[in-house]
């Protein structure tokens, strides 16, 4: 393999990661923004994480995810954000999603909850472990939202 066509593919390679994070830091910022509070704080959501750097460097391992930005998060709350990024990143690389087309509608909402469920083992028998036509309509537009933020974040 050619010096130049490794550089290509090394490039191709960082802009999808950048492209993931942003599209999971948009994820973050908009969960965030349902806990926002007159006082500009967020409706706190303390976690415990296992990622021993964060830990380290903070003396604890308890993190309120809602105050937190997503690039200060530790890696293992970074994680959900990230893998459902990848998805929609990956589903946007594959052509345009019309949210006004019913079909991609569905389409795109289907991918993006397989996806959840298949990352969220706890969820497959639960009332959310249902094919995505199954769905109430409020969970089914917290998975084509996703789409939309994406768009948003990444300037489609």
């Amino acid at each position: 393999m050619s010096l130049f066509r490794r550089n290509r593919e090394k490039d191709s390679g960082q802009q999808a990661a950048t492209t993931v994070d942003k599209v999971a830091s948009a994820f973050h910022e908009d969960w965030r923004s349902t806990r926002y509070q007159d006082d500009g704080s967020y409706e706190p959501r303390v976690k415990t994480t296992k990622d021993e750097a964060w830990i380290a460097a903070h003396g604890t391992d308890q993190v309120d995810i809602a105050n937190t930005a997503y690039p200060e998060l530790p890696s293992d709350w970074q994680a959900e954000n990230k893998a459902a990024a990848e998805v929609v990143v990956g589903l946007l690389g594959r052509g345009a999603i019309d949210l006004s087309n019913e079909r991609d509608r569905l389409y795109a909402g289907q991918i993006i909850h397989d996806a959840w469920v298949s990352r969220n083992e706890w969820a497959q028998d639960s009332e959310l472990g249902v094919p995505f036509e199954q769905l109430p309509a409020d969970e089914q537009a917290k998975d084509i939202a996703q789409v939309a933020i994406a768009q948003l974040a990444i300037g489609r």
